[in-house]
């Protein structure tokens, strides 16, 4: 048995592989619930990993003093055994010391438009502006089989 997670992280930090991550899933309740349930919880652990990943973005870029690089969010099927703690209620944050690529099940990340106009309103209004500005933004899906492609394309 697996646990669907989501992996919040930059695509910068997606080509540099994905090693001892953190990971956004439904808690223990939400993970037993099923159909159109269990789908809203997902849905919800994949929009609270891009809000993380939005930080980790731009903390990133502030103490680099580089440009923020894309969100990403990356569907995971882990290991049930991985560890994890409550993040808030109904959500946990799983610890995932290692990323099995082939359990990649899919990719999300911001439009470019979005992402630019993020980064622009980060410059100029700080990352909680930028932050705030995605989370009216919808991420674009890609399957796991175009992580090579969506990778060359964004370089």
């Amino acid at each position: 048995m697996s646990i669907r997670c989501y992996i919040p992280t930059t695509l910068d930090a997606l080509r540099r592989g994905l090693a001892s991550v953190h990971a956004v899933a439904p808690d223990a309740h939400g993970r037993g619930l099923g159909g159109d349930e269990l789908e809203a919880r997902e849905f919800d652990a994949l929009y609270i990993a891009a809000a993380l990943a939005a930080t980790q973005s731009f903390e990133a870029a502030a103490a680099t003093t580089s440009e923020p690089s894309p969100r990403a969010v990356v569907a995971y099927d882990a290991s049930d055994s991985v560890a994890g703690e409550e993040l808030v209620e109904g959500f946990d944050l799983l610890s995932l010391p290692s990323v099995d690529m082939t359990s990649i099940v899919s990719i999300h990340i911001d439009e470019v438009e979005a992402w630019e106009e993020a980064a622009a309103i980060g410059a100029d209004g700080g990352h909680e502006a930028a932050e705030d500005h995605l989370g009216d933004s919808d991420l674009l899906w890609y399957d796991a089989t175009e992580l090579p492609q969506l990778l060359h394309e964004n370089s």
